[in-house]
């Protein structure tokens, strides 16, 4: 799959963060299925490396990520945060198995682009603070190690988008996904807030709002 460079996380223009409703449509997305890739899908690179979150584009969606591992408790926890100028929708899922930190990685973008899918979007930016999660991502390269076979099952599942970008940002950018991550020890199994984020995550969100100006 051809691809071609875009830039999402640098200059100026991004339209203001506003409180407000995300327009979404929500389903069941306990299990992740991956589809049986469709044409016409765009995938493109999206910048690289910065430092603040930024609102995506106009008819697009961000959606960031991230995992994290717990192996005293031997869970493994997954925070998704899907944004755009409106507002905002936020996951948090933990799973009874405490996972390498490369396979936590790519679970959680598979998770994401599964939360995604099924609250209806279909052209969106996946960032994460995961370099070589993103550059495996935008390679055409297949590896047939465990990882690489997620990797490959993350790519299948892009088929669902009709526009994909990937992103690159550091840890700074992607703090309400790692809170969301955290904090799910603290919930039954998988929890979704609609037009919000948990009240641990709040003064996060509102944090990456202010440095927009």
């Amino acid at each position: 799959m051809g691809t071609e460079a875009a830039q999402t996380d640098q200059g100026s223009g991004e339209p203001p963060l506003k409180e407000g409703p995300i327009k979404a449509q929500s389903r069941d997305i306990n299990e992740v299925q991956v589809p049986n890739a469709i044409p016409n899908v765009q995938v493109i690179n999206s910048g690289s490396g910065g430092t603040r979150w930024r609102c995506p584009q106009v008819k697009l969606v961000k959606i960031n990520f991230d995992g994290a591992a717990f192996s005293a408790s031997n869970m493994s926890n997954f925070g998704v945060v899907i944004r755009d100028s409106n507002g905002a929708v936020s996951c948090s899922q933990k799973t009874p198995q405490a996972y390498k930190a490369k396979v936590i990685e790519v679970l959680a973008a598979l998770k994401a682009l599964s939360f995604a899918f099924e609250l209806g979007f279909c052209s969106a930016i996946l960032e994460s603070d995961s370099l070589g999660l993103i550059q495996a991502l935008k390679s055409e390269k297949r590896s047939l190690s465990p990882t690489g076979l997620l990797i490959e099952d993350v790519k299948m599942f892009s088929n669902n988008f009709v526009k994909l970008l990937y992103s690159h940002i550091k840890r700074n950018g992607n703090r309400v996904a790692h809170s969301l991550a955290k904090n799910a020890l603290c919930i039954p199994d998988f929890q979704v807030w609609m037009e919000d984020v948990p009240s641990h995550s709040v003064s996060i969100l509102q944090l990456d709002v202010i440095e927009l100006h």
